[in-house]
């Protein structure tokens, strides 16, 4: 019984997962709904997660302080909820933390090495790249997968797909962000000749 209790208090024990979009707005201004989020992570078959409505830069993935969006979603609910750790773990429930906590955390501070981000193009004319966080336990099913991208309906944003951070070679995401930004240049003219 004790094990139980102790499930999902380790950051360790947490998958830092993350969708991939694009977006006509500044990112932090995007704060998707609970439902928003619980209806994207349905689509993935991701059940209990820890998920946000934040939509993060890439290039500020890192706060000054070398904090990532999932070690701070980590912190926040290990040092406010404890025990809503182990119950997420477990399956037996979700949570939510809403966008605005994040979105104060990570913007406007590139904590990048220079040498590491300047090998990246991140750009996309008339859009920003961006990132939503969450975090699954180990533990989880695995994750499916996008078979098409999700756009919203007014054309503002769309999501191409889901990934794992990897703490051991972060700037991997700089390269899945940069293979979606040459997809786009390459094979959807619809997006690129919106900005024209």
């Amino acid at each position: 019984m004790e094990q139980s209790k102790e499930i999902g208090q380790s950051a360790t024990e947490w998958k830092q997962m993350y969708f991939l979009g694009i977006s006509k707005n500044d990112p932090s201004s995007l704060n998707l709904t609970e439902g928003q989020i619980r209806g994207l992570l349905s689509m993935v078959k991701v059940g209990p997660a820890v998920s946000t409505g934040a939509a993060i830069e890439p290039s500020f993935l890192m706060n000054t302080k070398g904090v990532t969006p999932w070690l701070a979603l980590y912190t926040l609910i290990y040092t406010k909820k404890p025990d809503a750790l182990g119950v997420i773990a477990r399956g037996e429930s979700a949570i939510n933390i809403p966008g605005g906590y994040l979105n104060g955390l990570f913007k406007n501070y590139v904590h990048w090495p220079k040498n590491i981000i300047s090998k990246y193009n991140l750009e996309l004319e008339g859009y920003k790249p961006f990132i939503i966080p969450f975090m699954l336990h180990k533990d989880s099913p695995p994750v499916g997968s996008f078979s098409q991208s999700m756009k919203a309906p007014d054309g503002s944003l769309e999501i191409f797909g889901i990934y794992e951070f990897n703490e051991s070679k972060p700037e991997s995401l700089l390269a899945e962000v940069e293979g979606i930004i040459e997809f786009i240049k390459e094979k959807r003219p619809d997006i690129t000749a919106a900005t024209h």
